[in-house]
């Protein structure tokens, strides 16, 4: 449940079957994912949230991932996880755990405007269920056990049970000396709510563990640390603001982080870093795409594709009067896709890759393996050119290279240190990339099996005024060729798709006006091409046209949602927090 489904679809359908029922779909789902094969890396893939290395810190003797923690009341006995273990926490804390659990049916209530969630009485889990799911799990991420105020006896065998799990224990005053032992022990009374407790707790003793609680917005995440807080949980923040919080949060911490060196300029010494041949595999799919839209828009066919299929371009002409404005549509929307991945490369490469996004290197190279790997449906079609070969044979080599080569120093990522009405707009914006990028990659998949199977669908058929079965007999040796020039367009369409889906899926962040802009010229130029040859050559179906029009229409509306959010600059650290309780 990134940000983007989170806050536009599923936070108001959760909220509305109650919060407590919506707590249990959560946690149960996150379970499964736990569970079954793959389950975690989608949760990775969806939200690429695990704390930077950078976010390390001590509480004590203990070193955790990262200071911010996931408090109980989401996951009260641990259920999943494993799952909330991939979500950039450096801690969970489970509990209360008690001997036995309290009977009872959880009355939950979320206030949206407060930020909080209450109950009516305090739940209690049983030792038990905590010890069975710390067991399953096997987090590597450190456990902090809450236990309920009880007699001491139970203390001592609760903290006796969990101590091969546990990494810290949280108590009531009353029972710090029932639960000392191995793992070190938090008083209750040592968890605060605000800045100035904090710092008065820490005025007294700089050893103590002080765990800052109920943070909603990385400000107050901030401030608490500032104060002097180790850890600082978060609970009802996660749900009224989405499970992206925490990463939210790690990423507003890392940016007042500051950068081992600055971005390297453009010369031949970059060559020892990857960003390079993925910049230069943008800038010769550009040029390439620049190439095809000249040669589309005038002869259509090259020499060397008249000597494949036997025809020269005059006997073509005769052919079919209307065959070769059909094989120009394919081609210069084929050029507008070169056009708009040779943009995004470039972009990906000089604004993300360079400055240490490893976010970027992975949609780069996704992107590239699959469109490369998309040559090798012509055993589909039987068709081997042999010009696409050599230009993908050397392509191929400046993404491996992209692949092996070292990675840059990682630059601060801009802070986004609170909500804002253009953050919750861009949600939408987001989510509307995300669905356009599925999309096209769902399209190019069409076209590739469409192009290495029937080749034609009956619109074009209509739009040439044949038939398939007049085309199989008196275009025997041209048919293949036609069927090279859909399923590449398919195999680029894929490959524009993914770049789209996970740049807007990882990528979105405040001050990112980089990654607009390349969505915005290079979503328009493809569209705009693939719009344009069909009105040129009268290829004016609506059924064939709705997809790309609706698409160019939908994509512009992202682009309107999103644009304040990208291209504003992030929200200044040193602004007040919006909850009086939270001092700076």
């Amino acid at each position: 449940m990134p940000d983007w489904s989170y806050r536009t679809v599923l936070r108001p359908l959760m909220l509305a079957i109650g919060a407590e029922r919506s707590r249990r779909l959560a946690t149960s789902t996150l379970r499964t994912l736990g569970r079954v094969p793959l389950g975690l890396r989608a949760i990775d893939f969806l939200g690429h949230m695990r704390a930077d290395p950078r976010l390390r810190t001590r509480a004590g003797k203990l070193e955790l991932p990262g200071p911010i923690a996931l408090d109980s009341l989401i996951d009260p006995a641990g259920d999943a996880l494993a799952g909330f273990s991939r979500f950039g926490v450096g801690m969970i804390v489970v509990g209360p755990v008690a001997e036995r659990a309290r009977e009872m049916s959880p009355k939950w209530r979320v206030d949206l405007q407060q930020r909080t969630i209450s109950c009516d009485e305090e739940i209690t889990v049983s030792v038990d269920d905590v010890a069975r799911n710390l067991e399953r799990a096997d987090s590597k991420i450190p456990i902090c056990v809450r236990i309920a105020r009880q007699d001491g006896a139970a203390v001592r065998r609760i903290v006796e049970r969990l101590t091969d799990r546990a990494s810290m224990f949280i108590v009531d005053e009353s029972n710090v000396d029932d639960a000392r032992g191995e793992r070190p022990v938090v008083s209750a009374q040592s968890i605060r709510r605000d800045a100035g407790e904090i710092r008065a707790t820490r005025a007294t003793s700089d050893d103590a563990i002080v765990i800052a609680a109920g943070a909603t917005t990385p400000d107050e995440v901030r401030a608490l640390l500032d104060a002097g807080a180790n850890i600082v949980t978060i609970d009802a923040g996660l749900v009224c603001s989405g499970p992206g919080l925490i990463k939210r949060c790690n990423e507003a911490l890392l940016s007042s982080h500051k950068a081992e060196s600055e971005p390297e300029p453009l010369s031949l010494d970059a060559a020892r870093r990857s960003w390079f041949w993925a910049l230069l595999m943008g800038v010769a799919m550009f040029i390439g795409g620049a190439m095809a839209v000249a040669i589309a828009s005038t002869r259509v066919v090259l020499p060397y594709d008249e000597s494949l299929c036997g025809l020269t371009r005059s006997q073509l002409i005769s052919l079919n009067p209307r065959l070769l404005p059909f094989m120009a549509h394919d081609r210069v929307s084929l050029a507008g896709t070169m056009l708009s991945i040779g943009i995004f490369y470039s972009a990906l490469a000089w604004c993300g890759i360079r400055r240490g996004s490893h976010w970027a290197h992975v949609t780069v190279v996704a992107s590239a393996l699959v469109g490369f790997l998309s040559f090798f449906s012509f055993l589909g079609f039987g068709y081997f050119d042999p010009f696409h070969a050599f230009v993908t044979a050397i392509l191929t080599q400046f993404m491996l290279l992209c692949m092996v080569m070292q990675p840059s120093p990682i630059q601060p990522p801009t802070a986004e240190w609170r909500e804002s009405d253009a953050w919750r707009r861009g949600q939408w914006g987001q989510l509307l990339f995300i669905i356009l990028g599925v999309g096209l990659t769902g399209a190019g998949t069409v076209m590739t099996i469409i192009g290495c199977t029937q080749v034609f669908v009956a619109t074009d058929l209509e739009f040439m005024r044949t038939t398939s079965a007049q085309f199989a007999l008196s275009y025997e040796r041209l048919v293949p060729l036609v069927a090279h020039d859909r399923a590449t367009l398919g195999g680029m369409l894929i490959a524009n798709g993914i770049t789209v889906w996970l740049s807007a899926q990882w990528g979105f962040r405040a001050g990112s006006a980089w990654l607009w802009r390349a969505l915005a010229w290079g979503g328009n130029i493809a569209f705009a091409c693939a719009v344009a040859v069909h009105v040129v050559v009268g290829y004016g179906s609506p059924l064939h046209l709705a997809p790309a029009m609706l698409g160019w229409i939908l994509w512009n509306v992202a682009l309107l949602l999103t644009r304040e959010w990208l291209c504003g600059s992030a929200l200044d650290g040193r602004e007040p927090s919006l909850n009086p309780a939270v001092g700076h």
